[in-house]
């Protein structure tokens, strides 16, 4: 039993894992504002039509750069103007505006002629234009801050930007902000928006996953008191969570808003799974069983239990495909595989292992 199924259970299993670690690499993240909204909704298809006449309001970038002794300098202002005009090259970007580039329609007896905003080549001027500017509320606190200390350049995107294109377009003006070495510089938008929410997620992944497997630890200790039987523990649980997010990255499903729950839920379904496996398993060799035979007792006493419990669980979370919200389906299929692998794992890998150890090493 111990050299031929356990040696090939392993075997198999160490291949899964190997795979896994590649595929966890191929793992996308998204974040689609329009996903959570409901679909053949009225409402949302109202909400479609109106952006395909009128334009969506959420196409734009905005960077604010900072002068703490005021804005009102040349340097500062060409520095500016240089960047409103080189943000137009940049690939998604449609177009793009500050004060620098506006300028105030005049009628003239010859037809209508143009006055700049900001005089950038008369310094003496630029008192007077800070007055005229701040006084009119077109552009205080739009495109210039009360207290004449940051100026606005408005960037106007592709609509709906996706995360990939997102994240080349702000990547590749931040390194065009820096280049100008202003004191400070803010940015706000859909695209902006779009990377900060999935680096959260992927933040959110990573904590999550590591304080749960530190209690889980500490819960499995508290159990079996050995260390052996916490590695065979937790070796099934870490590999039921590594091919869960394999198999997610080669079916190529991203992870959206709600990724951060999967690491929980492969912990909690995992960890039952795991300790009822070793309880019956450790009670049959303390009732004088054999490593085979108390394999097979496991197996044929808890194996049922198991299967009812995993496939009720994958069940109500496949009925979550009922709800018409996209992300909430895909959580719902998401978490049916992630049960299905835990399952799995537990019924071929957790008795594989256990072939090695004695009842009081674990």
């Amino acid at each position: 039993m111990k050299n031929k199924y356990s040696l090939w259970s392993l075997s198999i299993f160490g291949i899964l894992s190997i795979l896994s670690i590649f595929y966890v690499t191929q793992i996308k993240f998204e974040f689609d504002f329009e996903q959570f909204f409901p679909h053949n909704d009225p409402d949302l298809d109202y909400f479609r039509q109106f952006i395909k006449d009128f334009e969506a309001d959420d196409n734009f970038l905005l960077v604010a750069v900072e002068r703490k002794e005021g804005v009102f300098e040349k340097e500062f202002l060409d520095k500016v103007h240089d960047l409103t005009l080189r943000a137009r090259d940049l690939k998604d970007v449609e177009a793009s505006q500050s004060l620098t580039k506006l300028s105030y329609p005049i009628k003239t007896p010859f037809g209508i002629s143009a006055i700049p905003i900001v005089h950038l080549d008369d310094p003496d001027r630029y008192e007077e234009d800070k007055k005229r500017i701040l006084s009119d509320e077109r552009f205080a606190r739009n495109l210039i801050s009360e207290d004449a200390t940051t100026l606005v350049v408005a960037i106007k995107t592709t609509p709906n930007l996706q995360l990939e294109p997102s994240e080349k377009l702000i990547t590749d003006l931040q390194t065009l902000i820096k280049s100008y070495n202003f004191q400070d510089y803010h940015i706000l938008g859909r695209a902006f928006f779009q990377k900060e929410l999935v680096a959260m997620e992927k933040r959110e992944v990573s904590v999550s996953t590591l304080i749960s497997g530190i209690l889980v630890i500490l819960v499995m200790f508290w159990i079996f008191r050995r260390p052996w039987g916490v590695f065979v523990a937790m070796s099934t649980i870490t590999l039921s969570l590594l091919i869960f997010m394999g198999v997610l990255g080669w079916w190529g499903r991203p992870l959206n808003a709600m990724a951060a729950l999967y690491p929980l839920l492969i912990l909690i379904i995992g960890t039952a799974d795991v300790i009822h496996v070793m309880s019956k398993y450790i009670d049959e060799l303390h009732d004088g069983l054999s490593q085979q035979e108390a394999i097979k007792k496991t197996l044929k006493e808890t194996g049922l239990a198991l299967f009812l419990t995993y496939s009720t669980t994958a069940i109500g979370f496949l009925s979550l495909l009922t709800n018409r919200v996209p992300p909430i389906q895909d959580f719902g299929v998401n978490a049916a595989i992630g049960v299905t692998v835990a399952y799995l794992v537990t019924i071929f890998f957790t008795p594989a292992l256990l072939a090695y150890f004695s009842a009081d090493q674990i």
